[in-house]
């Protein structure tokens, strides 16, 4: 049976998907991918390319999952400046090593918009791409300090965000809220749901193979095969991927519970009225802010305002997600208090410890990255290239991530109650400073 889409803005407009089916029977492929979002489809492709049998599974539809609920944004800048980052890897692996893994995750997290719009233009993916910019800006004063050095250290290995003042930020967003932020001008937006059909076509069109409402519920090492075990059959390969992030469950001990499931809900407005249109966003860029329970929003092709906040529970909006993302919206935009959801949906976020993504080798032949942090439409698919880089042959030491250990994050099992408490006492915290930031009459 199916797993239902969300009632989300993407699951009824995006492009038609690729005709899918359900494993059934046993059979053998050199790669086994688990997970048909971002990641394991760009896996997929990568591999196919290089005429490697790769097979894909779900458990639902292809972007079932993350890659179809997310807001769509292609943001190019990490929560780290690369000296942090930097001094967190040599704490683990030595100044050399961490200086070198450091200058090669910076630059592929520079060029990971980049590389997505090619992607899209290489495959003519029909997916309303658009590389307009992202604006990011500060929430409040006491935000400034950490958002303006952020902003320095990306700035000092070649990232060319651009500062941005209350007068900019107004021109450019149609906000007044916000005195700072800055403009990187690789970031973007997708269609997400369409962006992953279109990928999940382009893989098959390779010569890849994907099968849909398969849950995988059996990893088991063979020798030097690896079998995985669905309800209707198996698959017996050489080498396997987990690509599940936020969705990831106990397939491979450990995995689960290396990451903190975040909720993030999406809603989408009304189509806008033409002043709305004029007003909000003109130059289409993507915007978000500091907040520690974020605000971020977009405009879509068809022009209706898809706008996000975190989460408390569950998938499906509670209540309280309803009045934060309405409150959200007369934060932002109070002027147009006629804007409210006509969509609203939620997803998973998966969050490291560290805030980086993790790509781990527990065993010979198997691999997993996830953790994306709020950055996975550019990251998963950067991730879905190095994990198929690695299962062709790539030497551990040259990839711009280090393959760790699996390390359970810390009091993971008190992550759900902890988020319900956090949520409020951080909303409080973000309105107390933002009250700062408003203009003065």
């Amino acid at each position: 049976m199916s797993l239902p889409l969300p009632d989300s803005l993407w699951a009824a407009t995006a492009n038609p998907a690729p005709t899918q089916s359900a494993l059934r029977g046993d059979i053998k492929t050199d790669v086994a991918i688990v997970g048909a979002g971002f990641t394991g489809l760009r896996a997929a492709l990568v591999l196919a390319q290089q005429g490697v049998d790769a097979v894909v599974v779900d458990a639902g539809q292809v972007g079932w999952g993350a890659s179809g609920r997310n807001g769509g944004q292609v943001n190019p800048i990490a929560h780290e400046s690369p000296d942090n980052t930097r001094h967190k890897w040599a704490q683990q692996f030595g100044k050399q090593q961490a200086a070198a893994y450091t200058e090669r995750f910076t630059q592929m997290y520079l060029n990971s918009a980049d590389e997505l719009f090619e992607l899209v233009r290489t495959y003519n993916i029909q997916c309303d791409a658009e590389q307009n910019g992202w604006i990011r800006a500060a929430h409040g004063p006491a935000a400034i300090p950490a958002f303006e050095q952020l902003m320095q250290g990306w700035n000092a290995v070649g990232a060319g965000l651009e500062p941005l003042d209350q007068s900019m930020l107004q021109q450019m967003g149609g906000t007044r809220s916000y005195q700072r932020g800055w403009l990187a001008k690789r970031g973007g937006s997708v269609q997400p749901m369409s962006y992953a059909r279109g990928l999940a076509s382009a893989a098959l069109a390779a010569g890849a193979t994907i099968y849909a409402d398969t849950p995988i519920n059996r990893l088991q090492q063979h020798g030097k095969h690896w079998q995985l075990t669905s309800a209707a059959g198996t698959i017996s390969a050489e080498k396997v991927l987990l690509c599940t992030n936020g969705y990831s469950d106990d397939l491979f001990p450990g995995l689960r519970t290396s990451i903190v499931p975040v909720i993030s809900i999406q809603s989408a407005t009304q189509v806008l009225s033409e002043q709305q249109i004029a007003e909000i966003l003109p130059g289409r860029q993507t915007f978000a802010d500091s907040r520690r329970v974020i605000f971020y929003w977009r405009k879509t092709a068809e022009n209706r305002l898809v706008f996000g906040s975190a989460g408390i529970a569950a998938e499906v909006a509670t209540q309280a997600d309803r009045q934060r993302i309405l409150s959200g919206l007369r934060t932002v935009y109070p002027q147009f208090p006629e804007l409210r959801p006509e969509y609203i949906w939620g997803g998973r976020i998966a969050v490291t410890a560290d805030h980086l993504p993790h790509l781990h080798q527990p065993a010979p032949g198997l691999y997993a990255g996830l953790g994306y942090n709020g950055r996975g439409v550019a990251m998963a698919t950067m991730m879905g290239r190095l994990l198929a880089e690695l299962a062709l042959g790539k030497a551990v030491d040259e990839m711009p991530l280090p393959v760790t250990e699996i390390k359970k994050y810390p009091f993971h099992r008190f992550h759900r109650t902890g988020i319900r408490l956090l949520v409020p006492f951080m909303e409080l915290r973000d309105r107390r400073e933002a009250r700062l930031n408003r203009p003065k009459a």
